[in-house]
């Protein structure tokens, strides 16, 4: 690492701006910098690393890092898999369910140049039969300004199309030297913001990024680290309407769980879905990891009175000190208890979720569920080490645990692996070829065997160009 680019600045520079920042970047973020503290009249990196921690307004320093870090790539029509089941599923389904109030929110943040933003609109043609007689509010919105003024422009080159077909491009662009313009009927029906996700407050009543129908989000969380993946998809989960869904491109977020998302799995991707409090837990026995996975119906017929408080104390462990209970609900099988674990885990009470763990891996730790909810409990807390150790012991001590698969191939995304990433897909599926095509995965409603099988064999085709 050069010298000047402490691990105390790059640290900085991820709690600023949200992003990962990996030793690939180290070489142009250390020549960044340079050329930054010239601008600011900063007389060295420590100042620099100073300046960061004030209170000045970064968002300068936030939108030009992301240039810097990121690559702003998109095109019409990306992930043909997607966008069929968006014109065939999501959007009928919304537009159905919508159809009294005759309103419709689509936003698609970190937008970059407008391509997938007007390729919803697009996608849009046809499917509302009385279009005149809705309110329909399409949304993009990036930190980058200058990505945003492209999109109002709507002038793209041939690179942008790469995929599509020339009746594509005929039926909604007007050809030009070198270039092709978006019909102005189809670029008048968006709004463009300029807004910084990080920093954004969200739900913004002003901006009217509030009950928002679907969310597009693809690409965005592979550049994030874990504090920025949480807290943007909580803000985007806040901004959703209820039934309101979130897509990202494969891969990117199955691995983070927000309160009030659903998890459907369909063969062309994973979506998520916003459904009140009451509702998770009626249907938490069959669509969420937790809480679900192993148990038999019983286990969930317990009353709320039952649920006996207990008595706790504080005791010392290698991270601080852990309240743990004096004593357990004796009358509680392990069922039981595993059960209230993962309760206890969904509603973020950790170290209670933690205590039922200890005490269970005491009576059996040769449980392979039992190390998944711990990894679960270790992802929540921000411990990817712990937790990338505990998925390794489920599938050690059960192969075809495919749900520990998909935690793992999205930490191994999410780390720049993607050989690795590639290796557990191949795992994946193997196991998955041992089961009944239409056979259902108990944590993931409306999935099946053939519906896995596809969703990650899309995801292996993503890693199989990157590792070209």
């Amino acid at each position: 690492m050069n010298n000047f680019l402490s691990n105390e600045l790059i640290q900085k520079v991820r709690e600023v701006t949200g992003l990962r920042i990996t030793e690939f970047d180290y070489e142009k973020l250390t020549t960044w910098i340079h050329a930054r503290i010239k601008v600011l009249g900063l007389p060295d990196f420590a100042a620099y690393q100073a300046y960061l921690g004030g209170i000045t307004d970064l968002s300068q320093d936030r939108q030009m890092l992301s240039d810097l870090l990121t690559t702003g790539e998109t095109f019409f029509m990306r992930d043909p898999g997607q966008m069929d089941l968006i014109r065939r599923v999501i959007l009928p389904e919304i537009i159905n369910r919508k159809r009294l109030q005759k309103q419709l929110r689509i936003w698609t943040p970190a937008c970059a140049t407008g391509e997938e933003l007007y390729s919803l609109v697009i996608l849009l043609e046809g499917l509302i039969p009385d279009p005149e007689y809705w309110d329909i509010d399409i949304v993009g919105s990036d930190i980058n300004p200058v990505f945003i003024e492209k999109a109002r422009l709507a002038s793209y080159k041939e690179w942008s199309f790469r995929g599509c077909s020339n009746d594509f491009k005929s039926a909604y662009f007007k050809g030009g030297i070198g270039s092709w313009s978006l019909n102005a009927s189809i670029r008048s029906r968006v709004r463009l913001l300029v807004l910084d996700l990080v920093n954004a407050n969200l739900p913004d009543y002003s901006k009217n990024l509030v009950d928002v129908d679907f969310i597009l989000c693809r690409n965005l969380f592979i550049y994030m680290n874990m504090d920025a993946i949480n807290a943007i998809t909580e803000k985007l989960s806040a901004c959703l309407a209820r039934g309101g869904v979130l897509m990202t491109a494969h891969g990117e977020l199955h691995a983070y769980r927000q309160s009030g998302l659903q998890v459907k799995i369909y063969p062309e991707s994973l979506v998520y879905q916003k459904i009140d409090g009451a509702a998770l837990l009626e249907s938490a026995a069959d669509t969420t990891p937790m809480a679900t996975m192993f148990l038999s119906p019983k286990a969930f017929e317990m009353p709320k009175e039952s649920l006996i408080p207990m008595t706790y104390i504080s005791a010392p462990t290698d991270g601080g000190h852990l309240m743990t209970p004096v004593t357990l609900p004796s009358e509680k099988s392990s069922d039981e208890l595993y059960a209230l674990a993962w309760r206890y885990a969904d509603q973020a009470k950790f170290k209670e979720a933690i205590e039922l763990y200890q005490k269970l891996a005491l009576i059996d730790p040769m449980q392979a569920q039992l190390h998944y909810l711990h990894a679960v409990i270790s992802m929540e807390m921000g411990d990817i080490e712990q937790a990338k150790s505990d998925l390794r012991k489920t599938l050690y001590l059960d192969s075809e645990f495919i749900a520990a698969y998909l935690e793992l191939i999205t930490i191994q995304i999410q780390e720049n692996k993607p050989e690795m990433a590639s290796k557990s897909c191949d795992l994946a599926i193997k196991a998955l070829q041992k089961m009944g095509p239409q056979e259902s995965i108990p944590c993931l409603k409306n999935s099946t065997v053939f519906d896995l099988k596809q969703y990650l064999a899309n995801i292996q085709e993503g890693l199989t160009s990157i590792l070209k």
